[in-house]
């Protein structure tokens, strides 16, 4: 599956046009929040109209500057990820939106354990397919597993088919670097990505941060601010029974 990602566009359509063709060769789309500005909450519906004109397929999670409100949008065009899971293709989806707590000025601020609770359907799931049934021969497990595609065994929580979405990205990684130096993602979201593995973990938000980098076995990546023509473009393709990362490449518009 080719993906076209995104995040950032803090109110600004004028990019979307200039992406028809990455649009048309897409098989679905990822935005990672930040619809608007704060203090800007009626610019966030242009934006989505846009994305949902232009998608084959959209899958999003609110950002900080989104109102927590505008999730109902999202939801009611069944396009968000955020404390769900959806399932396509072989492959499952899951988000978190809004950021950590910093300047305390931006609506949708939350701290690390709210962010880390938009993720507690994959500890559910995972739990359920390490319970074996009642009669003792784990047939029920099995089936749970075929079921989602998860590629889990009694030693492993490991989620080879899963992609998870969060504006807030996890921390000690290229993708929460700020200029200074510092490393400002979650900690609690890296231990997440640590223990369960993903195959591919999209963040925004550190607009200065756009890069592609590795925890374990899952592709981390920051495609940029869609507000500055950043993006990204990443190939997914299941081989010998398992799915992998083909690509993962940083974009920028003229």
């Amino acid at each position: 599956m080719h993906f076209l990602v995104l995040s950032d566009a803090h109110a600004n359509t004028e990019y979307f046009d200039k992406l028809d063709d990455e649009f048309k060769k897409a098989d679905a789309v990822i935005f990672a929040g930040d619809f608007t500005n704060q203090n800007e909450a009626e610019k966030a519906m242009p934006v989505l109209e846009q994305l949902e004109k232009k998608s084959p397929a959209l899958y999003a999670v609110l950002g900080n500057c989104d109102e927590p409100a505008f999730l109902e949008e999202l939801e009611k065009r069944d396009i968000s990820v955020q404390g769900t899971m959806i399932f396509r293709d072989g492959l499952a989806f899951a988000g978190s939106g809004g950021a950590s707590i910093f300047t305390r000025t931006t609506p949708n601020e939350r701290t690390e354990e709210e962010l880390q609770s938009d993720f507690d359907m994959v500890a559910e799931h995972s739990a359920e397919y390490e319970e074996p049934d009642a009669d003792g021969d784990g047939e029920a497990g099995a089936d749970a597993k075929a079921e989602t595609g998860a590629a889990q065994s009694d030693a492993s929580l490991e989620w080879n088919n899963l992609i998870v979405i969060s504006h807030n990205p996890p921390k000690d990684t290229k993708v929460d670097k700020i200029t200074c130096g510092f490393h400002v993602g979650s900690a609690l979201y890296r231990a997440f990505l640590e223990t369960y593995q993903p195959l591919l973990a999209v963040s925004g938000h550190v607009h200065e941060a756009a890069a592609v980098d590795t925890i374990g076995k899952t592709t981390v990546i920051n495609p940029g601010p869609l507000m500055e023509g950043c993006y990204a473009v990443v190939d997914i393709q299941k081989k010998d029974g398992a799915w992998a990362v083909t690509t993962a490449s940083l974009k920028k518009l003229n």
